[in-house]
């Protein structure tokens, strides 16, 4: 009976063709690599210094403008409950 399933195992972190035990021992050709996985050891970073900046300088004036609106919306209700 012929086997055309191919079967695969997860070797050293890379996904391989598994060989069946009762193969030739004359083909000591290593099995070729399905999926190369991404190298995790050098990562790029998430966000850059330039775009870090950019955010704490936009979040900084919004929370200005944030607290200075709810000083303004609390003054307006305090004149209007104590009159």
């Amino acid at each position: 009976m012929a086997s055309n399933q191919r079967t695969y195992q997860w070797v050293g972190g890379q996904i391989q063709e598994a060989r069946a035990p009762y193969a030739r021992l004359g083909n000591t050709r290593k099995p070729r690599p399905f999926i190369k996985l991404p190298d995790t050891t050098k990562r790029k970073p998430v966000i850059g210094i330039q775009n870090a900046l950019l955010l704490f300088t936009f979040s900084s004036v919004l929370m200005v403008f944030a607290g200075l609106g709810l000083f303004a919306a609390l003054f307006v209700l305090y004149a209007v409950i104590f009159g």
